[in-house]
């Protein structure tokens, strides 16, 4: 006949473990429900981030610094919701309908580019009689030939356009190469800028030298001449 045995094996260190984790939880759900709560606005305000009601709310006898934080406070208060109910009433009064138009181009109008030299003159083209008129605005002494003192020179009347033409640096020189669009451009597609002053010579007002202005409106016209 045969015979059955039935075995059984307790984990008493675990199981006893499991029910002390299990009572440490009901303890402290005890402890956080007996917790009292806030009765007083003294309370409330310690525990409030709200900035300010913390010096007003406080335990003990109302003084002057409370009721200069109370003031404050509701004066804060009073204004930003005068502005918040003012901006409100504004944006109601005042609809906006706003329409959005999309338009596919093959091409960009390019905005103007201007190339100036920060050198004003080519020391290399100045003559005596340059640089004896443009002392003041070169920072170079004027010549003094032989010994003569400067208003003993002879020299004509400055053209101060025909100096600046002169001496000036162009853009021909200046230019390596251009390129807009796919297409080559060259110093024929730039502009003279004149300057923002009241002079006849073109001459930046930050004290460089001769500007010249790139549009495209000059490339697609010349393309199109061609």
């Amino acid at each position: 006949m045969p015979i059955e045995f039935v075995c059984k094996i307790k984990f008493a260190e675990e199981d006893e473990k499991q029910k002390n984790k299990q009572d440490g939880d009901k303890e402290s759900l005890i402890e956080e429900s007996c917790t009292p709560p806030v009765k007083d606005l003294a309370g409330f305000a310690n525990s409030s981030s709200l900035h300010g009601i913390n010096h007003i709310f406080v335990s003990g006898r109302l003084g002057i610094r409370q009721t200069l934080w109370a003031l404050a406070f509701l004066t804060s208060l009073a204004l930003f919701l005068y502005h918040a109910a003012k901006c409100a009433i504004s944006y109601l009064e005042h609809p906006h309908i706003t329409s959005l138009n999309e338009e596919a181009t093959p091409e960009m109008v390019f905005p103007a580019v201007t190339i100036c030299n920060i050198n004003r003159f080519r020391f290399s083209a100045l003559s005596d009689a340059d640089i004896y008129h443009l002392a003041n605005l070169t920072g170079l002494p004027p010549k003094n030939k032989d010994g003569h003192k400067p208003h003993d020179l002879m020299y004509p009347a400055p053209d101060m356009q025909d100096i600046f033409n002169r001496t000036g640096h162009q853009l021909d020189e200046m230019l390596k190469s251009c390129n807009f669009s796919g297409q080559n451009c060259s110093a024929e597609d730039f502009s003279v800028a004149l300057s923002l002053q009241e002079m006849d010579f073109p001459i930046s007002p930050a004290g460089k030298g001769i500007c010249n202005c790139f549009s495209d409106d000059k490339v697609r016209v010349s393309s199109l001449n061609r």
